[in-house]
């Protein structure tokens, strides 16, 4: 009995210690307490029971003992069973509330107006963001639900109510776009996205929604679009072709003057590759334009072609194209642009003044027949003195040499275009020089003396110093820089020093300046200053014979040493093919 009666006191003690534990895991401090006492109550109360069976050996009744020693255990176990459950719940409640905090702070810390709206058609929760873009509380839209639908703007609030007022919309994820009228005044877009809230079971606990300003957004969007619409304009209004282009090449849009240039409607040339549009021809021209598109549709190289096509209708234009590539951040192609210009009117202006100078030509070469032949007749008399038989012959070369230039007249031309037929022939220079230092001085009657060096040292008139190239074109560069040098050397002797070192090298100095203002473009097309019936084709066309013998020309012109033409020609030009005339 003595047993049982300790056994239930134990239990008892410990089932009061255990109550006290639970005061700090449940935070209900009373209701522990309370408890905890009464469970010591009735320990201390079995203390005493063990105390007068000690004393006075009353031995109380076994079932009632065997009573209190259940209900002993059974609170023991229940405090015990119910200290994890308790612990459970206030991890649990920590990390709701830590959970809860950090939702929070989130919310309130965000950029975006959040909220959320109950089903009952209340606010649940309004982010302070609601400040900064609406100029109002979020205790105003707490204490007034109306507040949201007042704000709206007027043109868009029969919009927006659609969107927000029915059941069915507000359990439907939305995203639109709106304004909004301030606490100020100002007008403000803003971007709306909502979503709706369900419990496990399906129950539908009201609407999270977030709003976000765009007032910065729309800007640069109405921005774009005016831009947009002003590049429309400028590419549709111009008078050029403008293609837009794929990575790939192909066609993705076509301007208008594009579609009717190129005579392909709008549907057909849209998907096009660039090849099938500008190199549909087979001859050499039409494999070169192949050649050039497929490097600029594949690398990005930049694209300059010139191209002649037949459009649908049969009839033939010309075409000049410039296109470029437009690439990503990463430097991959994104897509090609090419503007394209009509040049056909300029190809007939070219033929014609082609056709034009060749008239001129041929109708100038039956009086030159005549300047030509009499003289020759004329100097077979006897009866003329050795003066006027000088005279007559000068004549008489003056027109063979006006002949040459004539016949030369397109070769200026054709040496541009690379389509001039070099004839090689070896002469002497030297003998050269002496024939154009007479053309150029005919009309003078003070012939201005020029003097001609091989080496630093005189030239006799004897000497031979053989040259392999085209004769009437050397002859018409030199005489051109030598015309040049006598008259602007102010009456003075012209130099003319030759030397040779694998090629030959002519030094023309005079005692003229070039203008400083044009020494820069000395050798440009058109090129010309302070002289009278100049036309600023004789420098250019001279570096341009120049350089298709392999040769070049340089100028240096200074006050202190006057002006010096520096003069490269090789012995065997790089065009000439061994043992024929180059082509």
């Amino acid at each position: 009995m003595i047993l049982i009666v300790t056994a239930s006191t134990i239990l008892q003690f410990a089932a009061g210690f255990l109550a006290l534990r639970l005061i700090a895991y449940s935070g209900r401090s009373w209701a522990w307490t309370l408890l905890s006492a009464g469970i010591f109550s009735m320990a201390f109360r079995r203390t005493h029971t063990l105390y007068q069976i000690y004393r006075n050996g009353t031995v109380p009744t076994l079932p009632y003992e065997l009573l209190g020693l259940a209900i002993s255990i059974l609170i023991f176990l229940g405090i015990y069973l119910i200290t994890p459950l308790l612990r459970d719940m206030r991890k649990a409640n920590e990390d709701l509330a830590e959970s809860e905090e950090r939702y929070r702070t989130v919310a309130e810390f965000t950029h975006d107006w959040e909220y959320w709206f109950g089903p009952d058609g209340k606010f649940l929760y309004v982010s302070p963001a609601c400040e900064r873009i609406t100029g109002h509380t979020p205790q105003e839209f707490l204490d007034n639900p109306l507040l949201f639908q007042e704000i709206i703007h007027p043109d868009d609030k029969e919009f927006v109510l659609k969107r927000i007022s029915t059941l069915e919309n507000m359990r439907t994820p939305q995203s639109f776009d709106y304004r909004i009228v301030d606490a100020h005044g100002a007008t403000r877009w803003v971007a709306r996205n909502s979503f709706p809230v369900f419990t496990e079971d399906g129950l539908f606990l009201g609407l999270r929604a977030s709003i976000r300003d765009i007032d910065h957004r729309k800007a640069l969007e109405q921005k774009l679009r005016d831009n947009q619409t002003l590049y429309q304009g400028l590419v549709e209004n111009s008078r050029s072709m403008v293609l837009r282009l794929d990575s790939q090449g192909t066609v993705t849009f076509a301007n208008g003057y594009a579609i009717k240039h190129l005579g392909i409607k709008e549907k057909n040339i849209l998907g096009l590759h660039l090849s099938e549009i500008l190199a549909t021809e087979t001859d050499t021209d039409g494999i070169k334009a192949q050649e050039q598109i497929k490097a600029f549709t594949t690398t990005g190289k930049r694209l300059e072609l010139e191209v002649e096509f037949c459009k649908p209708d049969g009839t033939v234009a010309w075409s000049e194209w410039v296109g470029s590539s437009i690439r990503h951040e990463h430097c991959d192609i994104s897509e090609f642009i090419c503007v394209g210009i009509d040049v056909s009117r300029r190809k007939a202006l070219d033929k014609l003044k082609e056709d034009v100078t060749r008239i001129i030509r041929h109708d100038l070469k039956s009086p030159l027949s005549g300047i030509i032949g009499i003289p020759h007749l004329l100097m077979q008399d006897d009866n003329l003195t050795p003066h006027q038989k000088e005279l007559l012959g000068a004549v008489k070369d003056a027109g063979t040499i006006m002949l040459d230039l004539i016949n030369q007249s397109l070769n200026l031309y054709k040496l541009e275009t690379g389509t001039y037929k070099f004839h090689i022939e070896e002469f002497n220079l030297l003998t050269l020089l002496d024939e154009i230092g007479q053309h150029i001085q005919i009309d003078h009657e003070k012939k201005i003396p020029i003097h001609i060096s091989l080496d630093g040292k005189p030239a006799g008139r004897d000497l031979n110093i053989p040259l392999r190239a085209e004769r009437p074109l050397i002859f018409s560069m030199l005489c051109n820089l030598l015309r040049n040098a006598l008259e602007s050397n102010e009456g003075q002797p012209v130099t003319v020093d030759i030397s040779k070192n694998g090629e030959y090298r002519l030094c023309i100095r005079n005692a003229g300046i070039v203008p400083e203002a044009i020494q820069d473009t000395f050798f440009d097309k058109y090129v010309t200053r302070g002289k009278s019936g100049g036309t600023g084709l004789g420098t250019y066309s001279a570096r341009l014979i120049a350089r298709q013998h392999g040769g070049d020309i340089t100028m240096r012109s200074t006050r202190s040493e006057g002006t010096t033409l520096i003069i490269t020609l090789p012995k065997c030009p790089p065009n000439e093919t061994a043992g024929e005339p180059s082509a």
